[in-house]
């Protein structure tokens, strides 16, 4: 059977994958899908998907089935167990006038990848497609993606304008861009694995051994399934490496190892091991994330990060929703020949997300270093430091808006389609608007819907072209840094684009070509 053209040629169907074909289809893009397995993935990986990626999500009408099948925490209240009580409290409702989601949603990435595959199998937009992929090749006209024939078969082709590479760690399309990941390996085993309890109605969902060397911990998914979060030496005694390429993949571990760690923490209690995997500590990207003109990365292709903080597969998400949007816009773009916005919503894409992979990685090497690197002797003075400061609400709303990855922003210099004075991030541009109360009662993603808009402080927006929304809020909203009477371009992906103080049709209309690529059309 032959595979179809499309606009945009997605190889990978995991997470960040299928994420990216839903947001290209949520712009009006067609998308072929192709996928190597065809069995889903056995094995948990990421414990929970953080508030950021809902918001996402919600914004594509999927967060409901997500919502159902997971365990929503408004807050993260670590128990220790040698004595019995919280050892300090992350309270994510300080956020509630931001957001409408969760700070955390606990939920195996199985079952996410199993939501998110029936959304693609309920979306005409998407061709999936069964195949191994074994490289792509780019003209000036696009890029031909080779798929392996099976059981003797021919070889098939694959012609898309653009290519996503979401294929992975070993990424079959990056690979034969002859690009590979730059990094460096903290080299301390990493255990995570995931155990059934038979009875656990008694225990906090989050659980912590507070006096060990390293650390210790189970996060609950639901009644009787937890991770176990595991180092079996402190970080003090490893040594840090550069490397090419992704990280070697260690063998299993004995189950009574993993058996003597989850009693340690959940006392003599009947348990299984169900899955396991073992790792080390590592941060890496590729150099660039747009390769050539029409080839595009996501995800683990494009940068990988140790599981410890559970952000690998959010990020990825997040990759896929910046590239959704602006894939639809450079599409639209490349229809009526204009060279310069398919170049302002590719490179953007690539420098911004660049940006965030390094940002990401600085502070997974920062809660490293506090996770599995404290002496023990250590310990209670920083868990007494986090009680006291989790008492504070700016604290609080800072350390929430970092956990649930609210807070990642773009700055100028990495970005020539953000129209920002300040370079460095300290204006409004580049910042993401929260999810504020309208003065209807709606939030402000409601009317939005995953689409541009633009949000006027305080005033009467200006005239809109088609397909782009406005909307009046009476106060600037909290950390944007707007100011009454500016008007702001806002993103499909929700941050700001460009910030007019004096805004009329003409600067507006601008503003929206050069920030999301919109050509005017008639206004409403």
């Amino acid at each position: 059977m032959p595979i179809p053209d499309a606009p945009v040629v997605v190889v990978g169907a995991g997470p960040v994958g299928m994420a990216t074909a839903l947001g290209l289809a949520h712009h009006g893009v067609e998308s072929v899908l192709i996928e190597r397995r065809t069995e889903p993935t056995v094995g948990s990986k990421a414990f929970g998907v953080w508030g950021r990626t809902l918001e996402i999500l919600d914004s594509w009408g999927l967060s409901a089935p997500l919502l159902a099948a997971g365990d929503a925490r408004d807050a993260i209240a670590p128990v220790a167990i040698e004595t019995g009580r919280p050892i300090f409290t992350v309270d994510f409702t300080a956020l509630s006038g931001e957001s409408a989601m969760p700070g955390l949603l606990l939920i195996p990435q199985s079952s996410t990848e199993a939501l998110l595959r029936e959304a693609v199998a309920a979306q005409p937009a998407i061709t999936l497609v069964h195949g191994e992929v074994t490289g792509a090749t780019e003209d000036r006209d696009g890029v031909t993606v080779h798929v392996a024939g099976s059981a003797g078969a021919a070889g098939r082709d694959v012609r898309g304008a653009y290519v996503v590479g979401a294929d992975g760690s070993r990424s079959a399309v990056r690979e034969s861009q002859g690009s590979r990941h730059h990094g460096s390996i903290i080299d301390v085993d990493l255990l995570v694995f995931d155990i059934e309890l038979d009875e656990d109605e008694d225990l906090a969902p989050v659980r912590m051994v507070s006096r060990r060397p390293g650390l210790l911990a189970g996060l609950r998914f639901s009644s009787g399934r937890w991770r176990v979060l595991a180092s079996r030496e402190p970080l003090t005694s490893a040594s840090t490496t550069s490397t090419d390429g992704p990280p070697p993949r260690k063998p299993d571990r004995p189950i009574e190892e993993l058996e003597a760690l989850s009693h340690e923490l959940f006392g003599p209690r009947d348990l299984r091991v169900v899955w396991q995997s073992q790792t080390t500590l590592y941060q890496q990207r590729v150099p660039h994330f747009r390769l050539g003109e029409r080839i595009l990365l996501a995800g683990d292709s494009a940068h990988l990060i140790s599981p410890a903080g559970g952000q690998g597969m959010n990020q990825g998400i997040q990759d896929a929703e910046c590239l959704a949007w602006s894939l639809a816009a450079a599409v639209a773009a490349e229809g009526r020949g204009d060279a310069p916005t398919v170049e302002a919503m590719l490179d953007g894409y690539a420098g911004e997300r660049e940006h965030a992979a390094d940002v990401v990685a600085r502070r997974a090497r920062m809660n490293s270093m506090l996770e599995f690197a404290t002496p023990p002797w250590m310990r209670p003075l920083g868990f007494l430091a986090m009680r006291v400061a989790t008492r504070s609400g700016w604290f609080t709303r800072l350390l929430t808006r970092r956990l649930s990855m609210r807070d990642l922003r773009y700055v100028a210099r990495d970005s020539r389609r953000l129209a920002g004075r300040s370079r460095l991030g300290w204006g409004p541009v580049g910042r993401r608007m929260p999810n504020v109360v309208l003065p209807d009662g709606r939030r402000l993603f409601a009317p939005i819907a995953g689409r541009a808009a633009v949000v006027a402080v305080a005033c009467d927006p200006p005239p809109v072209p088609d397909g782009v929304v406005a909307v009046r809020v009476e106060r600037a909203p909290r950390g944007t840094r707007l100011r009454a009477g500016s008007v702001a371009v806002v993103r499909p992906d929700r941050h700001i684009g460009a910030v007019l103080r004096s805004p009329g049709s003409a600067a507006t209309e601008q503003a929206l070509v050069d920030t999301v690529g919109v050509v005017p059309g008639p206004h409403v």
